[in-house]
């Protein structure tokens, strides 16, 4: 289980809480409110967070703010903390921190949720008599030099008294208890503040599931990613075909909403050197290398490029498949995909000579396919075989605890190691023999590569 992430999206603000430890009171007088507004004002400028509204309670902060960059807000809520901490145990005589943990954060949807989530902090004014916010200044103009408009409320008018008169409309609307509930469970749970298509542009933006996923089998997701990759899958023919020519594989962006890719055995080191390879959980398993953190693949950059030079079989052999014929599972049928790009009748190499027999292009490829499924049958039969012995278990990926615990991956096996050392000497030493071991030893090394997936999401976040 990993930490939950910090998303950054730029010139998006972000929804803030620092709560004290235990719900201890750490602004007792007006003079520790003002010191602490006196260390947000020096901070958030020192660090370049434009701070929209915010709100000084007994026991905790809760603010909104537009960060410049990824490090932004990190760096200065390090700073804040720190610096209030040593002021307050220096006043009243004690020693240790004052904060619970890590602050929450939700990043939120501005065009639909920013004055929502204004009027909810500035709402909050009124629960005590020593409290301090930004209300004064987004609503009657008063001076604040922490408060930095956002461009939202710039819009409101032309002049500041028009301005002051808009958001005065907004805040003093009735309140929509269900919208107010939305926003306080985004932030506890730390969950993204927008609309379900926001979420949809922002997961395929960085390549990670930003919504919570129910533990449970993938099959049935799984099954329509595949059919993503390939959608209109037919027999070849070299009638129908005979004038149809092939582009070569230089764009990968038809996988890119794959978020798993099968791996057969004679490839597993090469494709388990940068992510995770692991078994699905149906019951009749295979092995797949997972690219993604639910959302579009990580391993298919901008450019639709594969990200290492060594690029999985599975894809190398699009646009073509192989299957079993209905009548007979061992007469086997090329298909291709029909919509696929690289398919033209204009440019690119034949794929059937005038004679109707097959071109080199096509011979390439329908060796190849007969190669991988080779390949398959091997690496199915060293999969039952570590299947039937038990010493798989379910795994998931996720990030946060209890309430806050999101689902980002699940419906995958790993090899247990526990179990995997009580297995007989004899059932070890045919492993070793055959080369199980090796292969179970490259699945188990691949693992370490779960934290490459996040690292990835970050960099693409950057």
């Amino acid at each position: 289980m990993a930490r939950k992430l910090r998303i950054f999206v730029e010139d998006t603000p972000q929804h803030v809480m620092l709560k004290s430890i235990n719900e201890m009171d750490v602004f007792i007088d007006n003079s520790d409110y003002s010191e602490f507004l006196k260390i947000v004002d020096e901070t958030s400028k020192k660090h370049d967070l434009k701070m929209h509204s915010y709100v000084v309670m007994k026991n905790y902060f809760e603010f909104l703010a537009t960060p410049a960059d990824v490090d932004t807000l990190p760096k200065m809520m390090q700073s804040l903390g720190r610096r209030y901490v040593g002021y307050f145990n220096k006043k009243y005589n004690r020693t240790g921190t004052i904060w619970e943990g890590r602050y929450k954060t939700s990043l939120v949807e501005p065009e639909l949720y920013l004055f929502d989530v204004m009027t909810y902090i500035e709402s909050k004014k009124n629960e005590c008599n020593n409290e301090v916010s930004s209300l004064a200044k987004n609503l009657y103009d008063k001076e604040d030099t922490i408060v930095t408009y956002h461009e939202l409320y710039k819009k409101l008018g032309f002049t500041q008294e028009k301005r002051v008169m808009n958001y005065s409309k907004i805040f003093f609307q009735k309140k929509d208890e269900r919208k107010s509930h939305f926003i306080q469970s985004c932030l506890e749970k730390q969950a993204l503040t927008g609309s379900d298509i926001y979420i949809q542009n922002l997961e395929q933006l960085i390549g990670m599931a930003l919504s919570s996923k129910k533990i449970g089998r993938p099959k049935k997701e799984n099954t329509q990613q595949r059919k993503k990759m390939y959608k209109n899958l037919q027999v070849l023919d070299k009638e129908k075909h005979k004038e149809l020519k092939i582009s070569p594989l230089e764009n990968l962006n038809f996988a890119k909403q794959t978020a798993f890719l099968p791996v057969v055995a004679n490839e597993i080191v090469l494709v388990g050197a940068t992510f995770p390879v692991v078994f699905t959980s149906e019951e009749n398993a295979s092995l797949v290398a997972l690219v993604s953190l639910g959302a579009d693949s990580l391993a298919i950059n901008n450019e639709g490029k594969w990200i290492t030079n060594y690029v999985p079989s599975f894809l190398r052999k699009y646009p073509f498949s192989i299957a079993s014929t209905k009548e007979n599972a061992d007469q086997k049928v090329i298909l291709i995909d029909e919509d696929s790009h690289l398919f033209s009748k204009s440019k690119g190499k034949q794929l059937f000579k005038k004679d109707g027999e097959k071109s080199e292009t096509l011979e390439h490829a329908v060796n190849f396919l007969i190669a991988h499924e080779q390949q398959s049958v091997v690496t199915k039969n060293i999969i039952n075989e570590i299947a039937q012995s038990g010493i798989l278990d379910v795994r998931e990926i996720s990030v946060g605890e209890g309430d806050e615990k999101k689902v980002l991956v699940n419906g995958f096996k790993v090899v247990d190691k526990e179990k995997l050392a009580k297995l007989s000497d004899d059932v070890l030493a045919s492993w070793v023999r055959r080369g199980i071991i090796t292969f179970i030893d490259a699945h188990l090394k691949s693992l370490e590569n779960i934290q490459t997936l996040f690292n990835l999401a970050n960099q693409r976040q950057n």
